[in-house]
């Protein structure tokens, strides 16, 4: 799994409530039940105090040293949360650190009370409360995570131990403790507490699965929203943006989860609440849709005329102009990012004997790209500078005339094959200076689990009428890449491209599994994907399932037979085998299949 700056662990479309993020859609485990909102009550309230030591599961992709579970001491406790922290992280701390780090989190608690809590539950609304643990106080665990995770939510801990065996039943985040000390604590701690609230408004109210782009933009703004973008410079929000204008050309909804993914979604989300008020991303929370379905529902309800697509086209217009000048639509209000401005991702130049430029390009869906031609020499003035841009109806946004004194034209595309024209003097008499065809594609709905789908086309710019003109210079703008598939979350039904055989995925693993099997738990018509060999080996086979709460192993056959491994975990290491490849299911299964001869070594 890539690593990145905000990870996040989801679990949940196998117990019918949805998934979200990066690790997410299943754990570890099958249930035939439907949780649902509410499953802390009848639990007895509890309320921890300061010096308690605790077990908690965790995380081990995440984990500095790949453990699974670790002890933590609670050091802080607020009006809203309760923090542990590490035992490891605590113990490599000198005296003078441990009384800084003492500090620092005597401030992060009274952060978390005082800005943190209410800011962001007034935008999103609450998390579950007093949820699994009947306990109203968050437990954020200050945990040793490894280089570059700032922090990560696991979902599984929303459910109770019943249900959820690896749960540890406590509405939690996880921070790095290392940032206690660099001063990022608050900033992490908001982007994680939104992806709790996230989980429950939509996942377990709505039953409804986020794309996991949107989840981790929201929670980029939380950090806005909470007050820490300001000032900018040393701001998280000045490194996406940074990112953001080394690497533009980005797509928004693919996820494979690295830093220029965060920076795209951030300078988004940051455009449209600059745009349509914070209320806005709040709203597709709320909305019984995800991805870019909830943008469309949010501007439907609202009346207006626009959707996603032309939020985005204005959006790349606001990244390459931000002048809100001529049109309010075209810059941003955030403090520091009203001074950002794209370099076009391809430079090309017309002279007087060269009169048109080719661009073949190929992209992603809702991957945007700048392709700037100069106009250095034109013949008559009178000849409109002529854009044609791609024929597919999924191809959209605008084309930007620059001219000399520094005013501009915008003319917006869409849907289809056209000609578009911007004329070589402004209404000023300033003549020409560049034009910019601002391109993207894709389908307007929700990613979920679909494969996207990159275009390729050319776009064309030319001065006067395209097809009186031989092309004269060809450029790529992207290079032609392979069919893209989309990274597998943790709960997917994956198969090799041309193979018959289901595999479903979790963590580093895929467990074999028949049609059978998936109809017990109600899913046989969930999609299956279909992976090439480089993804598909990326996991590991696994074969071994063992019963909720009970301690039998068994090795599962393609034939629908089981086998009791009848060893010892002595005999279990010395083969080599990984107790981290032993999926829990339900009774339900473990019946289904027909007992075969045991295994003894």
């Amino acid at each position: 799994m890539h690593k990145s700056i905000f990870p996040e662990v989801c679990l949940g479309a196998w117990l019918g409530v949805g998934a979200c993020g990066t690790l997410g859609a299943m754990g570890r485990f099958f249930l035939a039940v439907i949780v649902v909102a509410g499953i802390g009550v009848g639990v007895p309230a509890r309320a921890d105090t300061l010096g308690q030591v605790q077990t908690f599961r965790v995380n081990q992709f995440y984990d500095a040293t790949g453990a699974a579970a670790v002890n933590a001491t609670l050091r802080a406790i607020g009006q809203k949360g309760y923090f542990y922290v590490d035992d490891r992280a605590w113990g490599v701390l000198t005296i003078d650190e441990q009384q800084q780090f003492t500090r620092g989190l005597d401030a992060l608690s009274a952060e978390f009370d005082a800005v943190i809590y209410p800011r962001l539950t007034a935008l999103w609304g609450t998390e579950n409360t007093p949820g699994v643990d009947n306990d109203p106080h968050v437990v954020i665990l200050l945990q040793r995570l490894i280089t570059g995770s700032g922090g990560y939510f696991d979902t599984i801990n929303n459910y109770p131990r019943d249900r959820a065996p690896e749960s540890n039943a406590r509405e939690m985040i996880f921070v790095n403790a290392s940032s206690v000390l660099s001063g990022n604590a608050s900033s992490f701690t908001a982007h994680e507490f939104q992806h709790l609230i996230s989980f429950y408004k939509k996942e377990l109210l709505q039953n409804v699965e986020e794309d996991v782009w949107l989840n981790e933009g929201r929670s980029e703004y939380s950090i806005t929203a909470a007050g820490y973008s300001e000032p900018f410079v040393g701001s998280t929000l000045q490194r996406r943006a940074q990112s953001f204008i080394r690497t533009p050309s980005d797509s928004l909804v693919e996820w494979p989860n690295t830093s220029t993914d965060y920076a795209i979604t951030s300078l988004f989300l940051h455009y449209v609440a600059d745009q349509y008020g914070a209320d806005a991303l709040s709203a597709t929370l709320h909305a019984n849709f995800a991805g870019i379905s909830a943008f469309d529902a949010w501007l439907s309800s609202h009346g207006m005329s626009e959707r996603f697509g032309d939020l985005f086209t204005n959006w790349m217009v606001a990244s390459v102009l931000n002048d809100r000048a001529q049109n309010a639509r075209y810059g941003y209000l955030t403090p520091g990012l009203q001074q950002i401005r794209l370099a076009p991702v391809v430079r090309s130049a017309i002279y007087g004997n060269t009169p048109r430029t080719d661009f073949s390009v190929t992209l992603q869906e809702w991957q945007p790209t700048w392709l700037t031609t100069d106009i250095a020499a034109a013949g008559e003035l009178s000849d409109p500078i002529s854009v044609r841009v791609p024929s597919s109806g999924l191809w959209r946004g605008a084309v930007i005339a620059v001219y000399q004194d520094g005013s501009y034209a915008v003319v917006p595309f869409s849907g289809g094959s056209r000609d578009v024209s911007v004329p070589q003097t402004a209404t000023t008499g300033a003549r020409i200076s560049s034009v910019t065809a601002a391109l993207a594609q894709g389908a307007e709905y929700a990613v979920g689990t679909r494969a996207l789908v990159p275009q390729s086309g050319t776009v064309s710019i030319a001065i006067g009428n395209i097809d009186a003109h031989a092309s004269a210079v060809t450029m790529s703008a992207t290079p032609s890449p392979e069919p893209r598939y989309v990274q597998p979350v943790n709960g997917d039904i994956i198969k090799r491209i041309g193979q018959s055989d289901l595999y479903v995925v979790w963590g580093k693993y895929r467990r074999y599994i028949t049609k059978e099997v998936l109809a017990l738990y109600g899913f046989q018509d969930r999609p299956v994907r279909e992976v090439p060999d480089d993804i598909f080996f990326r996991y590991e086979a696994s074969f071994y399932i063992r019963g909720d709460g009970e301690k039998k192993v068994y090795a599962v056959r393609p034939d629908g037979t089981k086998h009791w491994l009848n060893i010892t975990p002595t005999q279990w290491d010395a083969s080599g085998r990984d107790w981290g490849a032993i999926f829990t299911v339900n009774e339900r299964e473990v019946g289904y299949y027909r007992t075969g001869e045991d295994i003894l070594k």
